[in-house]
This record gives structure tokens, sequence and C-alpha cells, in this order.
């Protein structure tokens, strides 16, 4: 009896694996963040578009200060508007509508990726820069 019951559990246990999805193959959830907000312009090599976009694989404010990352995406990008006109053509969007958490987690996902294994970036670090953010205009 003992022998039917530990082989009905085996079989039980392979069938729950053979079907269950691996986590490991799950994108992590800045990953996910990426791909909706940032992939496009970014790519998912994190080398931008030429003479459009640029990369941020291996970029300084990828590796650099996690707040100052965190205030120059949810700013668009510092004097954005006198880039318009550089090699790169085009202005990002400022990101200050995502939550604390949500951007933390995508500037997690690049520092690690295409920052040389950064540190992470917390949602009381986003939160920390938001003061700083200049007024919205309409």
């Amino acid at each position: 009896m003992k022998v039917r019951l530990a082989r009905r559990a085996a079989v039980s246990a392979a069938a729950w694996l053979a079907v269950a999805p691996c986590v490991a193959d799950e994108p992590a959830p800045g990953q996910l963040l990426y791909n909706k907000h940032c992939l496009t312009c970014h790519q998912a090599d994190g080398g931008g578009v030429p003479n459009m976009q640029p990369a941020i694989a291996g970029g300084t404010w990828v590796k650099g200060d996690a707040r100052a990352l965190a205030l120059f995406v949810m700013s668009g990008g510092f004097d954005s508007a006198s880039r318009k006109d550089s090699d790169v053509g085009n202005v990002m969007p400022p990101f200050r509508q995502l939550a604390d958490a949500d951007l933390a987690a995508i500037l997690t996902f690049i520092r690690q990726k295409f920052g040389d294994g950064g540190s992470s970036v917390s949602a009381a670090d986003v939160a920390a820069v938001r003061p700083s953010l200049p007024a919205e205009t309409s």
C-alpha cells in the first residue's frame, strides 16, 4: 500500500512538474516593465536605435548614482529639448507617472543588465528624488 501511494505521489509530482511553468524562465517584473516602457527605443540589448535613440548599455547614467538615474528618467532626461537636434534626434518622454516601485524595478533591471551588474534601486530611492522634479508644464 505504501509503495502504491509513493508511486502515485511520484507520478503526480512528475506530471505537475512537466506542465508547471519554470519560474527561472519567467522575466523579472523589472524586465516586463522595461519591455512595456523602454524596449521600443532602447532595444532588448540596450543598444538603442542608431541615429534615433541612444544606447543605454554601459552608459554612465546606468552605471552611476541610482537616485540621479531615477531623476533623469522621471524628468525625461536633463535638457532633453536642446538634444532634439542632436545625432540621436529624439527626446525621451518623462516617466514621472510610473509608481515608485515600478520605476525602481525598471531601474534595477537596467542597472543589473546594462550597467555591469549595478546595485538595486529601491522605491524609497525613487520617492526621495520626486521632490526634486521640475514642475510639470501644461
